[in-house]
Order: C-alpha cells, then sequence, then structure tokens
C-alpha cells in the first residue's frame, strides 16, 4: 500500500537541536507529511527520549565498516540513498531528504507535486552565469565539491528512482570520502552524472526559494511580506515563496556570520537575511543546542576509548580491498585493531579530538617551523641543486597521502 509523503534527515548527536528544529518546522507547514529522523551515530542516554531511526544491519548492511572506515562527514552521508530504500521499502511514494540545518518556511507541496512528473528533483548551487563572479563559494570549489548541492533532494519511488538510489548506494559504500586526489566529495560530487544520464527525469530546480544558502545568496534577497518570507531574483527580478533556508556552517551564537568558512559574506554584505537567521537560532538555542553541540561522535573511538585517527581510517579503507572483515573494527580484540597496536599505531591520548580529520597542536609556533623548514629547503637546493628537490617534492607529495601509508600496517 502506497503511504502519503515522507521527509527525512540524517544526523550525528551533536547536530540533534538543528535536526528537531528542523522536524518542527516541518510539522509547522506539512502537517501531513510523515517525517524520519535517521541517526548516523549511537544511541546513548542522553537521547534516549527522541523518536528518530538507529542503524542497523536489517538496513544498513555493513554499516560498522562504513562508520569506521569514514569520518562524520563522510558517514552520515554515504548513508543517505540507503535511508531513501528504507522508506522506499516501508511504502511511500515521494521522499524528500533535508540537511538538519535547513528551516522550512512555507508548504512543499509544489515539490511533491513536481515528482508527478519526474523521478528526482535536485537544485544548482546557484542559479545565474557571472563573467565578474560575485559568489561567496569560491568556482573552483564548487568545482570540486559538485554542482548540485546535495542538501536538499527528492526522489519518486519508481523505475528510475529505484535504479538511481541502487546505483548510488553502491558508489556510497565505497566511495564516499572526501578526497580530492580521487576527485570525490562524499554523496554529493556523485549526482553531476544524473543529468546526463536521465534528462528527462531529473529536475534541476530554479525555484529561488529552495535551498537558500551562503553559495547563493549574492543573487537573491529575502523580502518579509505579512507572515510569509519572499526570494527575489536579483538577475530576473522574480519572487518565489521561500519554501527552506539551509543554515550550512551557521553556529546560533554568532548571527552576524552566516557560514563560519566564509565570515567575510556576513549580515553585513546580506542584511535582508537578519529576520529569519535570528528566527531560526532562536529555535535551535531552545532546542538545547548547548547540550547537544557537547556531544562526542561514537565513532571517533575504539569500545576501548582509544581515540580512532584520520590515519586509522584510510588504513581500513585499504585493508578492506584485501580483506573480508566480518568483525566489528571498532573492538579492541579485533584483528585490525591488533595490527595497529603491534605496529604502535594506537594513539595514547584519548582526550583528542580528531571529528574531522583537523587538529590545531597546542603550543606548536607554525612561524617558527616555518622559518626552520624554509632555511633546510634553501640549504638542500643548494648542496644538491633544484632537479633532486623538485624530485623530493613531488615524492614526499604522493607518499603523504594517507592511504599510501598502508606499508605501516604490512608484515
Amino acid at each position: 500500500m502506497i503511504k502519503k509523503n515522507a521527509i527525512f534527515t540524517i544526523c550525528a548527536k551533536n547536530y540533534l537541536a538543528q535536526a528537531l528544529t528542523l522536524r518542527e518546522s516541518v510539522h509547522q507547514y506539512n502537517p501531513d507529511v510523515d517525517f524520519h529522523l535517521f541517526l548516523a551515530d549511537m544511541k546513548t542516554d542522553e537521547i534516549k527520549n527522541i523518536d528518530l531511526i538507529e542503524l542497523s544491519d536489517s538496513w544498513l548492511p555493513g554499516w560498522e565498516n562504513m562508520a569506521f572506515k569514514y569520518n562524520v562527514i563522510e558517514f552520515a552521508t554515504s548513508i543517505k540513498p540507503f535511508c531513501f530504500k528504507k522508506l522506499f521499502d516501508s511504502g511511500y511514494d515521494k521522499v524528500m531528504y533535508l540537511d538538519p540545518d535547513i528551516y522550512v518556511t512555507h508548504s512543499l507541496d509544489s515539490i511533491n507535486n513536481d515528482l508527478d512528473s519526474y523521478s528526482m528533483i535536485i537544485t544548482p548551487h546557484y542559479n545565474h552565469i557571472q563573467t565578474k563572479y560575485t559568489g561567496s563559494v569560491s568556482e573552483e570549489e564548487l568545482l570540486f565539491v559538485g554542482i548540485y548541492n546535495l542538501g536538499f533532494c527528492a526522489i519518486r519511488n519508481n523505475k528510475i528512482g529505484k535504479q538511481i538510489i541502487e546505483w548510488w548506494a553502491d558508489r556510497l559504500s565505497e566511495k564516499c570520502f572526501a578526497d580530492k586526489d580521487d576527485a570525490l566529495h562524499v554523496d554529493q560530487k556523485w549526482i553531476d552524472f544524473l543529468p546526463g544520464f536521465y534528462p528527462n527525469d531529473i529536475l534541476i530546480s530554479h525555484h529561488s526559494g529552495i535551498n537558500i544558502a551562503i553559495w547563493n545568496l549574492h543573487e537573491r534577497e529575502l523580502v518579509s511580506e505579512k507572515n510569509t518570507y519572499l526570494i527575489k531574483d536579483l538577475v530576473t527580478g522574480k519572487y518565489d515563496t521561500l519554501l527552506f533556508f539551509h543554515f550550512s556552517g551557521f553556529d546560533p551564537y554568532q548571527r552576524k556570520i552566516i557560514n563560519r568558512r566564509h565570515p567575510r559574506f556576513n549580515t553585513d554584505i546580506f542584511p535582508s537575511f537578519i529576520p529569519i537567521i535570528n528566527r531560526y537560532s532562536d529555535k535551535v538555542i531552545k532546542n538545547n543546542y548547548d547540550s547537544f553541540a557537547k556531544l562526542a561522535y561514537s565513532f571517533n573511538n575504539f569500545n576501548n576509548s582509544d581515540v580512532i585517527i584520520p590515519l586509522h581510517r584510510r588504513l581500513f579503507r585499504m585493508y578492506l580491498q584485501n580483506n573480508d572483515v566480518k568483525y566489528s573494527p571498532f573492538n579492541e580484540a579485533s584483528e585490525f585493531y591488533k595490527i595497529l597496536n603491534a605496529k604502535r599505531l594506537i594513539l595514547k591520548d584519548k582526550n583528542a579530538n580528531y571529528n574531522l580529520g583537523i587538529v590545531k597542536e597546542k603550543n606548536v609556533d607554525i612561524n617558527k617551523i616555518d622559518k626552520i623548514f624554509n632555511f633546510l629547503v634553501r640549504l638542500f637546493i643548494f648542496l644538491f641543486g633544484i632537479k633532486r628537490y623538485y624530485f623530493i617534492i613531488k615524492y614526499i607529495r604522493m607518499k603523504t597521502r594517507l592511504e599510501n601509508q598502508q606499508f605501516l600496517i604490512e608484515k
């Protein structure tokens, strides 16, 4: 039996305030749509009373291997097509994904109505070409992360929709890394293929009120009209109803900064968006942002609390190519852990946080290190010549890729 439409999101525990705010906004404007929250983390006592869907081999086979080899962003995005499949198998006809930091401001019926004619709906990061580009997110970065933003997509439970999900799930189970060397950017870059595969079945929506975010604010302006937000397309002059705003990279306690990765493009540059920023911030804080934001990601540690570092994840990626792993890699009694431990590759500092694979070392003077390094480089060139130096830096660039450290765990 075909059920009514569904919307879902995916998050780790630290993003639950945003996910709950999304759920409230969906229910406010779309009361007839079912909402599902998938947890890409382990359910702990702090969140035991929240209604959500937990990880399970029943719908996500081999999920522990994925949770180990991927970091938190890679893992949360890798399970997206599997969530679609689970909801398709539950009988939903039209399923929409929204990132947990999205805030819905209107009915989404128009998107579901478009699925009557298309199998999938996606949005480009921005709508209009510019000879002199003025956007906050560089074109070079968008070439890497993908033309379409997958903080939103909607898929119909039909033949082509199922083909897309099957293909996408296969790719993301193995290749959902954020890795420039492999031209991969999690789940998102793969979608660049789809308009070419299904030109008549993929709707590339240019509705200016869908998926508003830092990457398209340069071509849009927010206008408040009674209880409705409108978006003015600054290129065409056309007005659309704002359906949802995407608060990517946003901190409700730093309201001037719309996205932490692009602080220069703040509310001084885009003042029209201040009302919705304030409205959203108040709601997220009310939904226990202070408490949830501090919760640790469960898959940053082995079961014995030893820290999992990015090197471990990428070594496990290579290890899986030659080994059929049927055990939990998080178990300190597992074969992979024993190899790491025997090779002295286990980090003993259990307080380190490698959530995104980036750690700022304390008590390290980078400027001093730069001066020493630059001196040694000049000395090397003086003694051995530029030809040998050029060879060395090419070799080091190849060798320092984490996957190329596989020799560390070889016998």
